[in-house]
């Protein structure tokens, strides 16, 4: 048996290469599908969980951030003693299956520090998780301490309620509570500030995954975003897939109408 040439061996080597060269972008992708797909089960669990809430609460959706100045309780759990967030005392928890564990995305593994806990989701606080549409910022935020009835909701399927999140700090992403509306649904809020930077993270292929109130899944496309953020000098959130989704003016599925 005679021994390969060298020429022989690097026709295998280069071979080899170019397969990998066209098959490891189908291989990557194969495995975001997968990714996406366990995450669109994360959401539609955090939908049912929220539901099965409202039906508890005379049909009121959980507060995304009651008592908001106090900053010690959130959608996804309440403050410890160590200032950081416990899951597993969230108000979701009774509604959740597995224990009452928030699943993380299993495309989010990158988060720094902030509102951890969250499993890379935001909760939409001016379409469900808060009265901010109605109440507006006023002093002492008490639109904060309830969320919004089902019956106030006028589109349900058209009303964003969870999507992927994250927070460009400038550091790094951040996990985040709140599934921050553009700069034109803000405006039409009484007394309201911004702009404040999306949360949206479109993390899938460039897509982001996002569970409606009545408790239908899509993937969208990220529409619009903001090279610059308003509160960290170094974060570029566009950069980073990081924006909102369409419709951002008008009709949108941010606010409840």
């Amino acid at each position: 048996m005679r021994a390969f040439t060298l020429i022989e061996l690097l026709v295998v080597i280069a071979i080899v290469a170019l397969l990998m060269a066209i098959l490891m972008p189908v291989f990557l992708q194969a495995r975001e599908q997968g990714r996406r797909s366990l995450c669109s089960q994360n959401l539609r669990q955090l939908a049912l969980a929220n539901q099965m809430y409202a039906q508890d609460w005379e049909g009121y959706f959980v507060p995304a951030a009651p008592e908001f100045l106090r900053d010690q309780r959130r959608w996804f759990g309440t403050r410890n003693r160590q200032g950081r967030f416990e899951p597993k005392n969230g108000p979701l928890v009774p509604y959740l299956k597995d224990g009452g564990l928030l699943r993380r995305c299993p495309s989010f593994d990158t988060a720094v520090g902030f509102d951890m806990g969250t499993g890379g989701y935001v909760y939409n606080e001016v379409g469900v998780g808060s009265r901010l549409w109605f109440m507006g910022y006023t002093a002492g935020l008490p639109a904060y301490d309830c969320g919004l009835a089902e019956w106030e909701i006028r589109k349900p399927a058209e009303t964003a309620m969870f999507a992927d999140g994250a927070l460009d700090i400038g550091t790094g992403l951040a996990e985040y509570t709140f599934l921050i509306a553009p700069p034109d649904v803000l405006r039409r809020i009484p007394n309201s500030y911004y702009p404040l930077d999306p949360s949206v993270h479109f993390r899938h292929n460039r897509n982001a995954n996002v569970v409606f109130v009545d408790g239908h899944l899509r993937a969208l496309k990220m529409a619009e975003s903001t090279p610059q953020s308003g509160a960290y000098p170094d974060a570029n959130p566009q950069a980073h897939n990081i924006g909102w989704f369409a419709p951002t003016t008008g009709d949108t599925y941010y606010d409840p109408e």
